[in-house]
């Protein structure tokens, strides 16, 4: 009786611990690098927002910063296209090809780009101006540059930062006022009532 009720008690402290960790099959890999988004060499910036490349591969952002058009290119199916869909996207690649399937149907999109090997999409980002893409992390990158992404906690501390004024120099603080007895009696009264 006794094993048991020992038994039990470890298996419900066991299950409660586990439910606390992500599934394997949903757990990011972004800490490993295993997904590199590139970009045309010809792009004015080294780094993106997590919101931002999110906002591209769903077409709502279709230009940068300085007009260009907005290419983005997807790998058509395979390990490092499920790891970008997860990991960056929030979204499993079935739900990524519904989400395309039901805005190019209802007429507000167009396919994306698609190619089948990392290669041949490297190649189309080489050669489009305003493109960007992703490959894995072993890829050999050539003509292309690599883009960071920058986590939305980061990015939004590096804005506040950059928002944030400088402190004032020689600064005159007013003086604080004295403490008279009267201060102290109301300071005693509010600590024992309230």
């Amino acid at each position: 009786m006794k094993k048991s009720a020992a038994f039990l008690l470890l298996f419900g402290i066991f299950s409660i611990l586990l439910q606390g960790f992500p599934d394997p099959a949903y757990a990011s890999d972004k800490s490993e690098g295993e997904v590199v988004v590139i970009g045309n060499s010809r792009l004015s910036f080294d780094s993106l927002s997590s919101s931002e490349l999110k906002d591209i591969f769903q077409r709502k952002k279709t230009t940068w910063e300085d007009g260009r058009k907005i290419s983005f290119a997807l790998l058509d199916s395979g390990k490092t296209h499920q790891q970008f869909v997860r990991n960056y996207l929030q979204k499993t690649p079935a739900q990524y090809h519904r989400y395309w399937k039901k805005l190019v149907f209802s007429g507000r999109g167009v396919p994306p780009i698609t190619f089948r090997d990392e290669k041949s999409l490297m190649a189309h980002v080489a050669l489009t101006s305003g493109a960007i893409g992703y490959v894995s992390q072993e890829t050999r990158l050539s003509g292309v540059k690599k883009i960071h992404i920058i986590e939305e906690s980061t990015a939004a501390m590096e804005k506040a930062a950059a928002e944030t004024p400088a402190p004032i120099q020689n600064q005159v603080l007013p003086a604080i006022p004295e403490t008279t007895q009267e201060n102290k009696s109301r300071t005693i009264f509010n600590r024992i009532f309230y």
